[in-house]
């Protein structure tokens, strides 16, 4: 059907279905269309009709002996199984042949008209022994051609025609009384007609099924291509838009660290929090297109959940510290697991947690979990101002926002509708329960896994490695240079280069305690070059950073590796570098 469909166009399909097609015709296109679909039908269709048809003529042929006089029983046996049943077997094999459609649908054809001119000379071997054998197998014919063969009204009455011309032609050879080829010739007309009616309002649906049908194959074309397209478009926006950030996040670290006069300090803070409230509407954007498109895929597995919980509040640690709000986990049983996915579950809390730093004025934000024997319900809960029973229903809604919201730099609503949105693709539930002046309690339930076992506990390090040597991988010069001087402020020793052909010349020349990579070089990915670098031990951990966000960002602890996305959070990357500090290595 693909590639028949190409061959027309959706506005042709729509101009012949208001034009109509009583007249059993469509334009020459859609004609030669239609007939080499039905076409390539008609050879799974003779098979049986085919099998059936043999069956009947050997079921008379097995009858004629006790019904008919024996020397007409030995002709007619001799006609049905001489002449007739070897014609149906050849179209039956033919059905199965490389056979074009259109020389198969004559052949087909012909099998009829043949089958029922053999029916006729029965009958004129009847009527020359003066035998009063009926017409009724021109009727069965009749009705084989028209409704059970399924062939084309025009090709189907023609045929009927010549079966009832000979017949009425052999009527009138052996001198049959006029009144009587009448009476026969009336009965077989209104055979005829009941049967033309039915074969026109048949291949009159059939028509209009196959303009529909084409229709409706087009439309999907259209809108898998504009879903394509969008896709395209989001994918390429975040990546345009991420990378430019990227280079502006970096600088604005790199100038807020330097010795600026006092009264420049704060036109830096105010453009630093500017830079980032833009990332964060514009990943909210990103994220609810990828949504809306089918962009994003859960993979469920065991989570655990203490493990997600203390993610989660150490990527925001650095935030609620700024903001002078306590961030902590309460303590939960360190068995606890839940079904989903690891990377939504932890954007789904990241969201939860980033609502309350936004909107409750709180002082201190705890994170929690209340087991479950089926679910076990996940929460954030704050000390804020929380919020009127009316706005609780409405929390969620895409692009809603309290009017209350004093922030100087409003979001979009997004992300909760996001959180709602994230937690149904993992089969949870979301709500809220505030009180105003109380604060609020956001949870969500997801299905209760098998128990996971608790990670014993190691000591864990809060300082970055520092002296460290460090192999960065970018090819943006200014990206490069400015993260370059962040690594360096923290203390590490930093080679840095533009592309994988220079890293892995100076990897053949030296080790690297870690390896910072663009996923996207130009000579070589990012992923396949870290991977290089560790079987031949020359880096002992890494961070990859893409703009392309359908990547998502996770920590391998085997490969000792992070994916995160740009713009590049300082103090995330300064998290991510702790991290696989305290990572054993395998």
């Amino acid at each position: 059907m693909q590639s028949g469909t190409n061959a027309v166009q959706a506005s042709e399909l729509e101009a012949q279905r208001r034009a109509g097609h009583r007249r059993l015709r469509f334009t020459p296109t859609l004609e030669e269309l239609y007939r080499d679909q039905r076409q390539n039908t008609l050879s799974e269709r003779a098979r049986p009709v085919a099998i059936s048809a043999v069956v009947l003529f050997l079921i008379y042929a097995a009858l004629d002996p006790f019904l008919l006089p024996a020397e007409l029983a030995r002709q007619t046996i001799m006609v049905r199984l001489l002449l007739t049943c070897p014609v149906i077997l050849l179209v039956w094999a033919l059905s199965y042949a490389p056979v074009s459609p259109g020389r198969f649908a004559r052949w087909y054809a012909g099998a009829y008209v043949w089958g029922g001119l053999s029916v006729v000379l029965i009958i004129a071997l009847a009527r020359r022994q003066s035998f009063p054998l009926p017409y009724d197998g021109i009727l069965l014919m009749l009705m084989f051609g028209y409704f059970v063969m399924g062939l084309p009204f025009r090709t189907a009455s023609v045929g009927s025609a010549l079966i009832i011309g000979s017949y009425i032609g052999v009527e009138a050879a052996f001198d049959t009384p006029a009144p009587d080829i009448l009476m026969n010739a009336f009965f077989l007309l209104t055979a005829n007609l009941i049967g033309m009616v039915g074969s026109w309002l048949s291949e009159y649906r059939q028509r209009a099924h196959f303009l529909d049908r084409h229709l409706l194959e087009l439309s999907r074309e259209k809108a898998e291509a504009d879903s394509a397209a969008k896709t395209h478009l989001i994918s390429v926006a975040s990546h345009d838009l991420r990378q430019p950030l990227n280079v502006v996040n970096l600088l604005l670290d790199n100038l807020s660290a330097a010795d600026l006069p006092p009264d420049q300090r704060p036109l830096v803070r105010q453009l630093s929090q500017s830079v980032t409230h833009f990332n964060g509407l514009l990943g909210s954007l990103l994220d609810i297109s990828r949504i809306q498109e089918n962009m994003i895929r859960p993979v469920i597995t065991a989570v655990p959940v203490t493990t997600v919980l203390q993610q989660a509040r150490d990527a925001l640690q650095t935030e609620a510290l700024e903001q002078g709000v306590s961030l902590a986990v309460e303590h939960a049983n360190p068995t606890l697991a839940v079904q989903a996915d690891p990377h939504l579950l932890h954007r789904v809390l990241q969201n939860l947690i980033g609502n309350a730093l936004q909107h409750s004025n709180a002082e201190t934000i705890t994170l929690g979990v209340d087991a479950g024997d089926r679910q076990h319900r996940l929460w954030v809960r704050d000390d804020g101002r929380g919020m009127p029973e009316s706005e609780q229903g409405r929390i969620f809604e895409t692009f809603y926002r309290r009017e209350s919201s004093a922030q100087a730099q409003p979001g979009l609503g997004l992300g909760l509708a996001i959180t709602r949105e994230l937690t149904g693709m993992m089969s949870g539930e979301h709500g809220v329960v505030s009180r105003e002046g109380l604060g609020s309690t956001f949870w969500i339930t997801l299905p209760a896994a098998p128990t996971v076992a608790a990670q014993p506990a190691v000591p864990v390090s809060n300082e970055l490695p520092a002296g460290e040597r460090i192999l960065l991988v970018e090819d943006d010069t200014t990206a490069r240079e400015a993260l370059q001087q962040i690594l360096e402020r923290w203390g590490f020793t930093v080679l840095s280069v533009a592309n994988g052909t220079l890293a892995r010349r100076l990897a053949r020349q030296q080790a690297f305690g870690l390896a910072i990579i663009d996923l996207h070089l130009p000579d070589i990915a990012g992923d396949i070059l870290y991977r290089e670098l560790r079987e031949a031990n020359v880096v002992g951990g890494g961070v990859l950073v893409t703009a392309d966000t359908g990547r998502k960002q996770a920590y391998d602890p085997a490969q000792r590796l992070w994916l995160m996305h740009k713009p590049i959070v300082p103090a995330r990357l300064r998290a991510a570098l702790i991290r696989i500090q305290n990572t054993e290595p395998v």
